[in-house]
């Protein structure tokens, strides 16, 4: 319950974070918006820093952790672009194929050879993407793609984390990431550059606040008990996202959000819950 509780946590602050995006996003670029998220998260990430002293620069990670920098620029780039345009429960919804990418990823790259009830299981929750976005019947929303894209690149940067938690702290794999992806994102963020107000950066903050929550909320969730059981506790992003959703903005999801997120979040948890059996299995041999 402790775990089920963390990831509830960790979903609501992902959904207050998209909620602030689209709130600031109407008056500063999205770009701007990921910048100074990043730099929120690297301020919040320095007590750790100075905590830890010198010993935070012994990694022999350093350019792994530029290519994860990269990877997680493309998200801030993707998802808070799309997220900004779309209702918050559909972006909450779409998300929720990022397990899906990442079981893909690691069949097109490390080679993994997987059985015809995770093949279903991956057709299927792509499925319920299509069902959400209904080509042919609605004009699919270019803000649609870019959560979907943002997905697929918090997918390439998840499943670089047990790579490097092997040698290296959580906490200083965050800090690493916010090092090297806050002059990323300075870049783009120069290019659409608005001069914030103060209620603007108070809401920017909140989004990296909300982001970094979001972070250290899973980290205790996974630590407490095994992703299968944690993750099935991730659908409360999507009630979360409705009802936040029809306060701040007055938007009701139609019936097919509800029915396509529950679809892929049902593929996600069986393919999570098989390999973790797997997993077991391969231990107990």
């Amino acid at each position: 319950m402790r775990g089920g509780l963390w990831m509830m946590a960790a979903a609501l602050s992902f959904t207050i974070m998209t909620t602030l995006i689209r709130e600031v996003a109407k008056e500063i670029h999205p770009f701007e918006i990921g910048f100074f998220r990043c730099v929120t998260n690297f301020l919040l990430m320095l007590p750790f820093v100075l905590r830890t002293g010198p010993s935070i620069w012994d990694t022999g990670n350093h350019k792994m952790y530029v290519f994860r920098a990269i990877v997680g620029t493309c998200f801030l780039l993707t998802y808070f672009s799309g997220a900004a345009l779309i209702p918050i429960s559909d972006s909450q919804a779409l998300y929720f194929t990022s397990p899906l990418f990442g079981t893909l990823l690691v069949i097109i790259f490390l080679g993994e050879r997987i059985r015809s009830r995770r093949i279903l299981a991956l057709i299927a929750g792509f499925c319920g993407a299509l069902i959400i976005l209904r080509p042919g019947v609605n004009e699919v929303s270019i803000g649609a793609i870019l959560v979907l894209l943002g997905a697929l690149a918090n997918a390439t940067s998840s499943s670089m984390l047990k790579y490097f938690t092997r040698t290296d702290h959580p906490d200083k794999v965050v800090f690493y990431h916010m090092l090297y992806s806050t002059p990323l994102m300075l870049i783009p963020a120069l290019l659409f550059w608005t001069t914030p107000t103060l209620e603007q950066l108070g809401l920017m903050a909140g989004v990296g606040l909300f982001a970094t929550l979001n972070q250290r909320f899973l980290t205790r969730a996974f630590a407490t008990d095994d992703a299968s059981v944690v993750f099935t506790f991730d659908f409360a992003r999507l009630p979360f996202a409705a009802l936040i959703g029809w306060l701040v903005f007055s938007e009701i999801p139609d019936i097919w959000v509800w029915v396509g997120g529950a679809v892929i979040f049902l593929s996600s948890v069986y393919i999570v819950r098989r390999e973790a059996a797997l997993k077991s299995q391969k231990n107990q041999k």
